[in-house]
């Protein structure tokens, strides 16, 4: 089996990719599996990490207003429709996966009108443009929430979840809270943007950290994202503190989950990777979705798990030092509400969305 996965732009869009193509490996380890990127996004950086071969189409995302980048997107869609009848004559393959961003759209039509299996993978709550529009035309839609199924044809629809890696499923809380050096008196948040950060999380944050500067039962992870790492580091050391104490200011980490599986509540944005992972630890979490995403998809994700009880939304144009404060606080000396809100926030995780989404694949290729 040969599959050519669309997967670029974000991490939002790759990691599922990635995580797709590892389940398709598993289980069957002869498909020979390409990914289709173009070179304006992360995944020219990411999917050769992790060992598969990725080839390129020329597409670009939309600006906001009319410009001339307008008009060299629009000449970068048909670019990119050459470029995608190019690579499906060239590799022939049964089936082509798309993940959302505009890199899927010239592949994933190519490939439906040449009758070659298709799937779409949607990570949000409110689908994207590119998958809205590729929804009409390809044989399965896979959806991580259920509040995406109105988007879509019923009949070729599946909920799936998001296929986190395996890492989130296998934690160990206490031996992850041993090799941070927490004691059972201290509490542990975790504050996370994204890798590009969020200036509004950043800098309510810097409130809160000055907030528990002598209090060493607070054990603060804050992960800044590279652009404003240097900014909020040297703001924390002009507090005093000690990067070896209880504040540990970092761009990003490579290891998302073992900070997951110690903390006690975590702030973050909500997109739909960070939701995911979220819910499969069952950490309870202050949810300030980004205001600028297409079609307010972050707070569509967000709501997800604070409108049933799992976390606490906070809208950007609220969000204050003083209000983070006042919340996390309250959190923190709510033992018996953080676990109520952890369990809540578990229940709503999807374990198998690789199964899931890999029994869907061989169903449409055995049809």
């Amino acid at each position: 089996m040969k599959v050519l996965i669309a997967a670029g732009g974000t991490g939002g869009h790759i990691y599922p990719g990635l995580a797709i193509a590892e389940k398709i490996k598993t289980e069957n380890p002869g498909a020979e599996i390409i990914f289709i990127g173009s070179m304006v996004g992360m995944e020219k950086n990411i999917i050769p990490q992790y060992g598969y071969p990725i080839e390129y189409i020329r597409v670009r995302g939309f600006e906001r207003k009319a410009s001339l980048e307008t008009l060299a997107a629009i000449k970068g869609i048909f670019d990119g429709l050459n470029d995608a009848k190019k690579i499906i004559a060239k590799h022939k393959p049964d089936l082509v996966i798309g993940t959302g961003g505009f890199t899927a759209g010239p592949l994933l039509l190519i490939a439906s009108r040449r009758k070659i299996k298709t799937m779409i993978h949607e990570q949000n709550a409110y689908p994207g443009k590119t998958n809205l529009m590729l929804g009409k035309r390809v044989d399965r839609i896979a959806i991580s929430f259920k509040e995406a199924k109105q988007y879509f044809p019923g009949e070729r629809t599946f909920l799936a979840g998001n296929p986190v890696r395996a890492e989130y499923h296998q934690i160990d809380r206490c031996e992850l809270r041993k090799h941070l050096n927490l004691s059972d008196t201290q509490k542990m948040v975790l504050i996370m943007g994204g890798s590009q950060g969020a200036g509004s999380i950043n800098q309510s944050a810097l409130s809160l950290i000055a907030s528990y500067q002598n209090r060493e039962d607070r054990i603060i992870y804050h992960l800044t994202g590279k652009d404003q790492y240097q900014l909020i580091k040297k703001e924390v050391e002009n507090f005093g503190l000690s990067p070896s104490g209880h504040v540990f200011v970092e761009a990003y980490s490579n290891e998302v989950h073992r900070l997951l599986g110690a903390a006690d509540l975590v702030i973050s944005r909500s997109g739909a990777m960070s939701v995911a992972e979220i819910q499969a630890m069952g950490v309870p979490s202050i949810l300030v979705p980004y205001p600028m995403a297409a079609g307010n998809h972050q707070e569509f994700n967000a709501r997800v798990i604070t409108d049933p009880g799992g976390g606490v939304l906070i809208k950007d144009k609220d969000l204050t030092g003083a209000l983070l404060i006042q919340m996390v606080e309250t959190l923190l000396d709510d033992d018996k509400k953080r676990q109520t809100m952890g369990q809540i926030t578990k229940e709503l995780s999807i374990n198998n969305a690789g199964d899931r989404i890999y029994d869907e694949i061989k169903k449409l290729m055995e049809n």
